[in-house]
């Protein structure tokens, strides 16, 4: 794996991990056109995967550090009111929240592991996967009343956002993008709801890592991990601007913008592929 694709696929990770138009989409997309010009296409490799993902999770921990210390506060038993935004105790509730919302996507991806990592490789399949993600953008965009805070999120909700990040298992269907929309759909602010959305990023991302690293290290693959390790850096410096982006354009309702990016690079993905272009 050359310098140039490292790096710029690390940038496309950090950016896309948190824009709803999704990361392992335009991973797949990115290596894909990297690899257009080659005899032999080649996977990415799970070293490079690992690295970039942890990259991400840094992003969202120093984002969010504040939230993270209050769930970490309330669960050794020092809770309280955090600056008037939630109760004291409200870190634990948030915590098992989460958790909730981890499990479809954790069985998901025990379950259908084999099936999604043959997906990534067939562009048009992800193509169509945009062209939904696309259409979720959308649709929550047009939800009249957006009023619902962290205060109001019942474990009903949790389940329901958890079941629209299990979706975005399948490459081109946006994770950031799923949760934010389902949040929006069930009537979350447009604060609360790419905030959900983020701090359930760590579960996923902490567990698929962890999970990833073991096969990476009995695979014994670290011939470049400092070349990775840079990468890692990388997406966690995007990873940060675009979850501070993403939180600007969803406050301002501009996801219809990303939506029709989706629709254009999904379309764009499906007539290349199937028509042998490429």
């Amino acid at each position: 794996m050359g310098i140039v694709e490292a790096i710029g696929l690390a940038i496309v990770q950090g950016l896309t991990e948190f824009l709803p138009v999704s990361s392992s989409g335009h991973l797949a997309l990115g290596h894909w056109l990297f690899q257009a010009g080659s005899a032999e296409h080649t996977e990415l490799p799970l070293s490079y995967v690992v690295m970039v993902h942890f990259g991400t999770l840094l992003a969202v921990l120093a984002h969010y550090w504040r939230d993270f210390a209050r769930m970490l506060r309330d669960i050794v038993g020092a809770g309280s009111d955090d600056e008037g935004r939630a109760p004291a105790g409200w870190g634990r509730r948030l915590a098992l929240l989460l958790i909730i919302a981890t499990v479809p996507g954790a069985v998901g991806g025990l379950l259908l592991e084999d099936t999604l990592d043959k997906l990534i490789d067939i562009p048009w399949v992800v193509g169509v996967a945009l062209l939904l993600t696309a259409t979720a953008l959308l649709v929550s965009e047009r939800r009249a009343a957006q009023n619902r805070s962290e205060r109001d999120t019942t474990f009903a909700d949790t389940i329901l956002v958890g079941l629209a990040q299990m979706a975005a298992l399948v490459p081109g269907i946006s994770r950031s993008g799923s949760c934010i929309a389902a949040g929006l759909g069930r009537g979350f602010d447009r604060e609360w709801a790419p905030r959900f959305a983020f701090l359930m990023s760590v579960p996923v991302i902490l567990g698929g890592t962890v999970f990833k690293l073991a096969d990476m290290l009995s695979e014994g693959s670290t011939e470049e991990l400092g070349l990775y390790g840079v990468c890692a850096l990388v997406s966690a410096v995007t990873g940060y601007l675009a979850i501070r982006w993403v939180l600007n354009w969803v406050r301002k309702g501009n996801l219809r913008y990303f939506a029709a990016y989706c629709y254009v690079v999904g379309l764009v993905a499906i007539v290349v592929n199937t028509s042998g272009l490429l």
